[in-house]
């Protein structure tokens, strides 16, 4: 093995590396002091996002404080952190989580199938559950990377877990919501599909993730930011429909509660459903807000790319469609939501039915939308965003996003402003021009947000 080149520091070089390295490694500490599965995670990936990112070694430490040993934080078993998740998304008060489930031996009776069905999901979701957690722990473009993999082995749990939630469904008599149609007379019957819905949630999120770190990693031109917003938004439309389904059930369980509590059990349940409702709430919110910004975005870049403001540069060696197709080619194995066509890409980017004015009106009100749902979300209090122990950098990154939209709306302010004065004046120069700032110079590194400059 050829010999590495030794770097040498100066002083104050090193001393603020070593500075870095004892701050963030008394702040990873705090990752010790467990509330539930959601903060933890919290925990981990602001810190991971902190700029700089932490250094090798604390970020090697905050992974052995999680998995060493096969012990989660030292003191608690994969099952219980994995049960704990389970309940606060799509299972809170739920008989399928029951430990006295695993005492019962008798084959005809729903709880052998309960705990029979569960053990087996939990064999299943383990590793892929723990894989966030470890993955998360990586610097940023191996954790992207990372990710590219892992959804296809969430792609494949939730198949099984489909097959796990019928059974569960016949062995024990699940009764469905009903919920009325906007199409039909009769009522639809859903199902609660626990299993599958915690791991389509995870499959999303996951999704969304890899695009949003690669605005950060800069793995886009400015002429595709467009299409990427665009895909991001077709991803969070997907997640706030889960979030808002989940959700339905949530509150149907809070109701059944409150009309028949169980006996010696109420208090429990209730704190249960109540977090799992804070959950449900917090999910819908985050999603709508990504929604609406990336939609605010896209509208905005495609009217900078029609007003000539953002140019494409020339690639002789490349076409539209090649290019999506390799932005596209980690999604190729997910079945649901389905992977866009190239059509659909082009014709939600560039939307050639909408003219230029109206497409900036649609992202002037997508940014009012989100700013007041981030405007929301900075306001939570720790329990509320399951971010105790990481509240302050959880908030610091929700008020960056909400910068984000108040700056994009002025952007498109800015735009309309020259295209009126360009129409009173007959002339065919707008008088401005549209700077994209880099990750690191943007309020938050996954909405890069142009700046529109008069043409000096």
């Amino acid at each position: 093995m050829p010999s590495r080149p030794i770097v040498e520091l100066g002083f104050d070089e090193a001393y603020r590396h070593l500075s870095r390295l004892f701050e963030d490694g008394c702040e990873v500490i705090g990752a010790l002091e467990y509330t539930n599965s959601r903060c933890l995670q919290t925990f981990v990936s602001t810190f991971q996002a902190k700029k700089p990112q932490p250094l090798v070694y604390v970020r090697t430490l905050l992974q052995t404080f999680l998995f060493n040993d096969m012990q989660i934080l030292g003191s608690m078993s994969i099952r219980q952190l994995l049960d704990d998740d389970l309940s606060i998304i799509s299972m809170a008060a739920s008989p399928l989580l029951d430990r006295d489930n695993d005492d019962i031996e008798a084959l005809h009776d729903p709880r052998f199938v309960m705990a029979q069905q569960m053990e087996l999901f939990r064999q299943q979701a383990a590793q892929p559950f723990l894989d966030i957690l470890r993955t998360a722990c990586q610097n940023r473009c191996r954790q992207r990377r990372t990710l590219c993999h892992l959804i296809r082995d969430w792609e494949s749990l939730q198949v099984d877990a489909e097959y796990m939630d019928q059974t569960l469904q016949d062995k024990t008599g699940q009764r469905p919501l009903l919920q009325q149609s906007s199409t039909r007379d009769e009522p639809i019957e859903l199902y609660p599909l626990v299993l599958s819905s915690w791991a389509y949630l995870y499959k999303l999120h996951q999704m969304e993730l890899i695009v949003q770190l690669g605005f950060e990693l800069h793995i886009y031109q400015a002429d595709e930011l467009a299409g990427m917003y665009w895909h991001l938004n077709y991803l969070a439309r997907f997640r706030l429909q889960h979030a808002e389904r989940i959700k339905s059930f949530v509150v149907d369980d809070v109701e059944k509660a409150r009309a028949q509590p169980k006996p010696g059990r109420a208090v429990e349940d209730g704190q249960q459903l109540q977090r799992s409702l804070a959950q449900a709430r917090l999910s819908l919110l985050d999603a709508a807000v990504t929604w609406e910004l990336s939609d605010a975005l896209c509208c905005l870049y495609t009217a900078l790319h029609r007003l000539g403001l953002v140019k494409s540069p020339p690639r002789p060696y490349s076409t539209d469609e090649f290019r999506f197709a390799l932005r596209m080619k980690p999604f190729a194995a997910i079945g649901f939501p389905p992977p866009p066509t190239f059509d659909e890409f082009v014709v939600g980017t560039t939307q050639p039915d909408t003219t230029t004015a109206e497409l900036l009106q649609y992202g002037e009100r997508a940014a009012a939308g989100a700013k007041k749902g981030f405007e929301t979300l900075s306001k939570l209090s720790a329990e509320e965003s399951f971010s105790v122990g990481s509240h302050d950098r959880w908030v610091a990154t929700a008020k960056g996003a909400l910068k984000s939209s108040i700056a994009t709306g002025v952007a498109i302010s800015s735009v309309q402003k020259a295209m009126t004065a360009k129409q009173a004046a007959g002339s065919n120069d707008l008088g401005i021009r549209a700077e994209v700032p880099g990750p690191d110079e943007a309020y938050h590194n996954w909405w890069i947000v142009p700046t529109m400059l008069p043409v000096v």
